[in-house]
């Protein structure tokens, strides 16, 4: 009987340890590709494509068993428990390096929201074709068109409401960012609408 459990104790102990292991890996592999990449010095949109085929890279030899421990299909899975996984197995392994990339992408969205312009004027058309879009003729006669793309700062419940602000005066915050275009199979500067008021 103690043969047995001691027996039962190593397979425990081994599949643990197995465990422990391949996360590691996955970190110090990951790790290493950002390295390489950092040293690349790419554009700020390369690099965070760089760095997401280094997480699935890293990852990919391992996909059962986090199939198995997570329930995470990391090929299909784009969600934050994904990310968020990676990520501390990646802060574990190399923290410093981790933490470079975290503040330089904050200053890459700092820089991204300075870049926000802002419109004052009347809806003149709402379109409802995949995303909403917002047409606004300004105090000075240009016509702005801006999509309804991500959450927008509002005050008011827009979901509900933004039928409503045809014809309506409105203050409106957005910045340009590519979007891939189905349609036309390439991207295209879309105004992307980050906050809105009813003036």
């Amino acid at each position: 009987m103690k043969k047995n459990l001691f027996a039962l104790f190593l397979i425990l102990l081994s599949t643990v340890a197995f465990s422990q292991e391949y996360k590691a890996k996955i970190g110090k592999s990951a790790c290493e590709c950002f390295k390489k990449v950092k040293a690349e010095n790419p554009d700020p949109k390369t690099l965070e494509t760089k760095l997401g085929f280094c997480i699935i890279n890293a990852a990919e030899p391992y996909a059962k068993q986090l199939k198995n421990d997570y329930n995470l299909d990391i090929l299909r899975d784009d969600s934050s428990e994904t990310g968020n996984l990676i990520a501390a197995l990646i802060l574990k392994e190399c923290p410093d390096l981790f933490m470079e990339m975290m503040e330089n992408e904050k200053k890459d969205d700092t820089s991204e929201k300075s870049s926000e312009r802002s419109v004052s004027g009347t809806v003149t058309r709402i379109e409802k074709d995949g995303f909403v879009a917002f047409h606004i003729v300004g105090e000075d006669g240009n016509l702005t068109k801006l999509y309804w793309v991500t959450p927008v700062q509002s005050g008011l419940d827009l979901p509900k409401v933004y039928p409503t602000l045809l014809h309506q005066k409105v203050t409106a915050r957005y910045y340009r960012n590519e979007i891939f275009d189905a349609g036309l199979n390439a991207y295209r500067n879309l105004n992307i609408i980050s906050a809105l008021k009813k003036d």
